[in-house]
């Protein structure tokens, strides 16, 4: 899970995104271009609305703030642009419609805020009478904290960048939370411990079977083993297979069980153009998240 995936489904009403870029003077007077994301998200009957922001890792982080705040005005003409209008077949309507603006702003910033920074915010905020919600770091590890691991994603580290990474974020963007070494281990984590944690807690276990996996002995052999030994003892179907690359034959010489399990095939970029191929992945995450959730 990433801060950026919390930005886009933390709100389940009715939304719409502006892409936006700021100029802005650096603390050396030099002039920045700031990229970040404005979502204006519809209220109940969507006659209620409040603005949301995600600002990718910048030092000018802050600074963006102030200014969303110093301008909120443009906000609500930006998104007057664009009228919902609640109601239901039948409904008959006269007079005009206009939208409330709830004056909340939620901040999700891949940086974190300093305490002086904040102090300045609280300020200007509430001399423009605006109640700000910052979610940062701190929000994303009390989130992953408590939400349990869907599913655990066994892979041997020579196929993340082909796969395992890939898997992950299809995933986590569809808001299914995985263990997953990138996002679950911090450092000084014990790493048998994490992942004994995740296999245990896990709803599923996902095990992207490719030739270094079925020839590591090392941490894949054993993570196989627990997962394994949790379907024995509690009697579950929890194991999701991705092939890659192996054959039926190969898999029965690894683990005779495993042959008997209907898999995935992931696709071979060799038989796709990029568009095609990245279509294929798609399809196949989205089994996945179906079966996870079954």
């Amino acid at each position: 899970m990433t801060i950026r995936n919390y930005f886009l489904n933390d709100f389940v009403a009715i939304s719409f995104d502006n892409p936006l870029q700021l100029q802005i003077t650096n603390e050396n007077n030099e002039i920045q271009t700031v990229s970040f994301d404005e979502k204006v998200v519809n209220q109940n009957d969507g006659s209620t609305r409040f603005f949301v922001y995600f600002i990718p890792r910048s030092n000018l982080t802050a600074l963006v703030c102030k200014e969303m705040i110093l301008n909120y005005k443009n906000s609500i003409e930006r998104a007057e642009q664009i009228e919902t209008i609640p109601g239901r077949q039948g409904d008959l309507n006269i007079g005009k419609h206009r939208s409330i603006y709830s004056k909340r702003i939620y901040f999700y910033t891949e940086s974190d805020i300093s305490s002086s920074d904040l102090l300045i915010l609280e300020k200007i905020a509430g001399e423009n009478d605006l109640y700000l919600t910052f979610r940062n770091s701190k929000y994303l590890k009390t989130k992953m904290d408590i939400e349990k691991p869907q599913a655990f994603i066994s892979h041997d580290s020579r196929d993340k960048e082909e796969i395992a990474r890939k898997l992950a974020y299809g995933l986590s963007s569809r808001l299914c939370t995985v263990w997953y070494d990138e996002y679950s281990l911090k450092i000084g984590d014990s790493l048998r411990d994490s992942i004994e944690k995740g296999i245990k807690e896990a709803k599923k276990c996902i095990l992207v079977l490719t030739p270094n996996f079925l020839n590591n002995l090392g941490w894949t052999k054993k993570e196989f083993d627990s997962i394994f030994t949790r379907e024995l003892i509690y009697n579950q179907r929890i194991i999701l297979p991705i092939w890659h690359n192996v054959s039926k034959e190969q898999i029965y010489e690894f683990s005779p069980a495993l042959a008997d399990t209907v898999a995935l095939k992931w696709p071979n970029k060799e038989d796709f153009d990029e568009e095609n191929y990245k279509k294929e992945v798609e399809i196949l995450i989205s089994k996945i998240h179906t079966a996870i959730n079954n």
